[in-house]
């Protein structure tokens, strides 16, 4: 039953070894040979074709080329586990030549994975380009860090049609109307959008017609702007729900539940309720949209 599991995980990492994991189980990680630190620790490893240098006190592997490792000990793992790997967790410190590797070799795999938690600081603009065109994820898509390669614009493609769990970035500044439409997920977490009033208007009426994110139940847009939440729901017949009721978004973690100060119920054409709500801080300025969908409300 295990061989049948997704749960095989890359962590790609420049000044560290980067790691292949089952679950939380770190199986082996992968180092360049001068970061060799007791030689008395080290035995031979088959790897594949390849006689491997390892420490079998943290199982490290030791490289003359790293990259060429992290490829090597990838595919001797997927093989023993009759799997591939799903879940790629690429960290702040990946190099872009490193980030350049794991994008082409993702890409020859001709696979649609599972989670992708992508840091931006170190991906070129062609590297990212070439990331959205090439590569699918089907449940979660991270874009961690601010720096977006610099005056990057986002080509448009199929990619954000695919992820149905989650989508999260730090840095939405990209984001257009058409990228949203294009999303079908459960949650939506993006800060910096550059949105107006009148685009999650048009969004919301979209939304209510049931013609754009049927699958959404929570969805959290950051603004550095201020807006206005009258203007978002007209023509939308919102119910106001008196000031002073808090309710509360459930998670499914205990404590956890995220609130919903106020706001507007509005309904699909199906019958389905979502509360919409605003907190805005005017000093900053910044705006946040969050909307949530029944039945995860509770008073």
């Amino acid at each position: 039953k295990w061989k049948k599991r997704k749960d095989l995980e890359l962590v790609l990492q420049g000044t560290q070894p980067s790691v292949v994991k089952y679950e939380e189980f770190f199986l082996l990680s992968i180092s360049h040979i001068s970061e060799v630190e007791d030689q008395r620790q080290l035995e031979s490893l088959r790897i594949g074709e390849l006689t491997i240098p390892v420490d079998t006190s943290n199982m490290v592997t030791y490289w003359a080329d790293k990259l060429k490792g992290v490829r090597s000990v990838m595919e001797y793992v997927m093989d023993i586990f009759n799997s591939e790997i799903e879940t790629f967790d690429i960290t702040e410190d990946a190099t872009s030549s490193e980030i350049h590797y794991i994008f082409q070799w993702m890409a020859k795999r001709k696979t649609v994975f599972s989670v992708c938690i992508l840091n931006l600081n170190n991906v070129t603009t062609d590297d990212l380009n070439f990331f959205f065109r090439n590569i699918q994820f089907n449940e979660t898509v991270c874009l961690e860090g601010f720096l977006l390669p610099k005056n990057y614009r986002y080509q448009r493609n199929s990619f954000w049609t695919f992820p149905r769990g989650l989508i999260n970035a730090h840095n939405g500044s990209w984001m257009r109307m058409s990228h949203l439409l294009r999303m079908n997920c459960l949650n939506i977490t993006v800060m910096d959008v550059p949105f107006t009033n009148k685009e999650i208007n048009c969004f919301l009426k979209k939304w209510q017609a049931g013609e754009a994110c049927p699958l959404l139940n929570y969805l959290h847009f950051g603004f550095t702007k201020l807006l206005n939440l009258e203007e978002m729901i007209e023509g939308l017949d919102g119910i106001k729900v008196p000031d002073g009721i808090i309710r509360e978004y459930k998670i499914g973690i205990p404590g956890k539940n995220i609130p919903f100060p106020g706001g507007y119920d509005i309904k699909r054409n199906d019958g389905t309720m979502a509360t919409v709500c605003i907190f805005t801080f005017p000093q900053i300025p910044q705006t946040h949209l969050k909307i949530a969908v029944s039945p995860e409300l509770a008073s």
